[in-house]
C-alpha cells in the first residue's frame, strides 16, 4: 500500500487524494465500487479524520467518486469522470483531439505587473512577474494568443526554461519544477481583439474572439500563474462536460 509521505510539502489531503486517483485509473477500484470507509483510510494511512474528508470531498467535487447517503462513497463510471474540473493544459486537449499541438514563444520578460495582478499573485513590493507571450496553434494553424503571468520567486527556473514552451506545455513545466497546478478558476466571455492580439493572430483589428481568462494554484491554495487566452472566433472549440448540481 502505499505510504504518505510527512517530509514531503504537499498537504496529507493532496497525497491521498492523488494515491486515491490512482488506483481508480489503475483499475484496483472499479466503477460504482465502495471505496474504504473513512475510519478504514484514517486507520490505513495514519491520518486525521479531517484529512480523509477533505481529500474524498475533492474526489466527489472533480466527478471522480460519488456518495449514496447512508451507503458510503463509490466509484464513478469513466464517462462521468470526464469532467470539465479535471484542469489540463491545452497542449494535452490537443493532443486527445487528434490535433498536433505547436506554439512560438513571442516573448520572456520580467516585469513588475499591473497593482491588480501583484494582488493576485500576492506578491511582495520587491518581488517581479513572469510574463510569457505564446502563439499556440493546432496542425500547423494558429488558434489561440496566450499571456501567462507566474510569480517570479516561485518561478525561476521557469523562466530560465522559457524556451521550452514553444511547443510544450506550461502546467508539465511547472509541475517538473515543483509547482504543481491543483486549482484553476475559470472565465470565459465575448470580446474584441487589440491592436497586438490582432497582429499576432493576423486577424483585423477589433475581431471577435473568445477571451479565457484562468486563475491557477498549487494545493495550498497560493495562486501560481494567471493566464489570459484568446481564441479567434471559428478556429478553436471550447468543449465542456458538466455534472448537474443535486
Amino acid at each position: 500500500m502505499p505510504t504518505l509521505e510527512r517530509s514531503n510539502p504537499l498537504p496529507l489531503y493532496y497525497q491521498l487524494k492523488e494515491v486515491l486517483r490512482q488506483q481508480i485509473q489503475a483499475g484496483h477500484l472499479v466503477p460504482h465500487s465502495a471505496i474504504p470507509s473513512e475510519p478504514e483510510l484514517v486507520s490505513s494511512y495514519h491520518v486525521s479524520r479531517a484529512t480523509v474528508r477533505q481529500a474524498l470531498t475533492e474526489l466527489v467535487n472533480e466527478g471522480l467518486l460519488y456518495r449514496q447517503h447512508g451507503k458510503g462513497t463509490f466509484v464513478c463510471d469513466p464517462r462521468a469522470q470526464q469532467m470539465v474540473s479535471e484542469l489540463t493544459s491545452l497542449t494535452s486537449e490537443l493532443q486527445r483531439r487528434g490535433k498536433r499541438p505547436g506554439g512560438l514563444l513571442l516573448l520572456s520578460e520580467l516585469t513588475r505587473g499591473s497593482e491588480a495582478l501583484r494582488k493576485q499573485l500576492r506578491l511582495a513590493d520587491e518581488e517581479q512577474v513572469v510574463r510569457l507571450e505564446r502563439l499556440r496553434s493546432a496542425n500547423g494553424q494558429s488558434i489561440a494568443y496566450e499571456v501567462d503571468y507566474l510569480p517570479y520567486p516561485h518561478a525561476l527556473s521557469i523562466y530560465t526554461r522559457a524556451r521550452e514552451l514553444a511547443e510544450g506545455s506550461l502546467y508539465q513545466l511547472m509541475a517538473s519544477e515543483g509547482l504543481i497546478p491543483a486549482i484553476a478558476e475559470q472565465s470565459i466571455k465575448a470580446d474584441r481583439t487589440t491592436a497586438r492580439e490582432s497582429d499576432v493572430l493576423g486577424v483585423p483589428a477589433g475581431e471577435a474572439v473568445m477571451r479565457l481568462l484562468t486563475t491557477v494554484s498549487d494545493p495550498t491554495g497560493l495562486p501560481i500563474a494567471i493566464s489570459d487566452t484568446i481564441f479567434p472566433v471559428g478556429r478553436f472549440e471550447i468543449q465542456l462536460t458538466l455534472r448537474v448540481a443535486k
